[in-house]
């Protein structure tokens, strides 16, 4: 069996780690960090429309093109 814990401070994870080390039917402890999420980066999406024709028109007719189908 198998049973994952999330736990959010550090100390008492370490804490709880030890704790489960002394206990003998406790066969492996898989400690994981959780990776730190970076904020989206939206600068890296200006201009993927440059040099193109799009135009609100142009979306609305195409939509209803594949509307009517």
């Amino acid at each position: 069996m198998k049973i994952v814990i999330d736990i959010s401070d550090e100390k008492k994870a370490k804490y709880l780690v030890k704790l489960l080390e002394d206990i003998p039917y406790v066969r492996n402890i898989k400690v994981e960090r959780e990776k730190k999420r970076k904020k989206p980066d939206f600068e890296l999406v200006f201009g993927i429309w440059k040099d193109r024709d799009i135009t609100l028109e142009n979306i609305r007719k195409k939509a209803w093109r594949k509307v009517s189908r």
